[in-house]
């Protein structure tokens, strides 16, 4: 072992021998606390552009996800025909996510599904920001069947490629409403990775129509988060749509957080108590934690609040 190692090692061994003496006090929980990265980060603020990055940069920044010269796929919940503010994910959430991904060395950032051609202009930050909206790719808008090998009710669907090909997926959604599923964030978002048959698929295949089969659509949902694990989930929890959700109009909640975490399960399940709601509540939940995409009992895990 080298001297400069062995240095590292031995200050790393006493810290860690520190918080085990004093664990039970509250600087030992401080230092227990620092030593780890939370599950999830909910940044609290007025500036969503920075407030995104406090929580990336509090959930270890993007160089923990590997994005140096590989592909990255931002999957954003802001399709063209929605347009009332609480229904679709801030630009400022998006851009500053395509920053941090653009800055860690990614080699390629791909937006999906098709945005509109007014979304990377909707903020002043446009001009500040413009070499990294250039840097931006739309996605082809091409779909391909594929197989839901652990679907319970989805066995296949036509799933946009860049879904699956691209090497890190971050969600992007939006924290807010849904009269069907009561709720849309992570989860009910992977649907903007499939075409405009498969989605309809999930509200008229059991035979009914619209949300009149709310068990399956869920399980469709969680059918199609088995097919692709999200990497990274940020979700816009600013201004959101508290009812008539997903298109609104509605009763906005003016919440002025981001959500970030790894699992899309416990970062709904936060979110969902943003709206007075508990988790239980959300049949999509159960079932996606059910197919063992992850976790809805949030409250066990590490969940550091920031507020600017």
């Amino acid at each position: 072992m080298h001297k400069t190692d062995r240095r590292v090692f031995m200050k790393a061994g006493l810290a860690i021998g520190a918080v085990g003496v004093v664990e039970s006090t509250g600087i030992g929980r401080a230092l227990a606390a620092a030593a780890t990265k939370p599950d999830i980060v909910v940044v609290k603020g007025a500036d969503a552009f920075a407030d995104t990055i406090k929580a990336l940069e509090a959930l270890g920044g993007m160089k923990r996800f590997d994005t140096q010269g590989r592909r990255v796929g931002l999957l954003i919940n802001a399709p063209p025909h929605w347009r009332l503010e609480g229904s679709h994910t801030r630009m400022e959430v998006a851009l500053a996510v395509a920053k941090m991904c653009l800055d860690a060395g990614a080699k390629e950032i791909v937006a999906l599904p098709v945005l509109g051609p007014k979304f990377w202009t909707g903020s002043p930050l446009c001009e500040t920001h413009a070499n990294v909206i250039k840097a931006i790719k739309e996605c082809s808008g091409k779909t391909v069947e594929t197989k839901i090998t652990k679907g319970v009710r989805l066995k296949s669907g036509k799933v946009r490629p860049e879904l699956l090909d691209v090497d890190v997926l971050v969600n992007i959604p939006i924290a807010k409403h849904h009269v069907g599923t009561l709720f849309s964030g992570n989860l009910k978002n992977m649907m903007g990775g499939l075409d405009h048959e498969t989605n309809a698929f999930f509200h008229a295949g059991s035979g009914k129509t619209g949300y009149e089969d709310v068990d399956f659509l869920s399980q469709c949902i969680a059918d199609l988060n088995t097919l692709r694990r999200q990497d990274l989930c940020v979700v816009d929890a600013t201004v959101v749509l508290g009812s008539n959700g997903p298109a609104g109009p509605g009763d906005l909640l003016k919440l002025q957080k981001i959500v970030a975490g790894t699992d899309p399960v416990a970062v709904d399940a936060y979110c969902v108590t943003l709206h007075s709601r508990k988790p239980n509540q959300v049949v999509m939940l159960a079932k996606t934690a059910a197919a063992g995409v992850g976790r809805a009992d949030f409250e066990k895990l590490s969940v550091r609040e920031i507020a600017i």
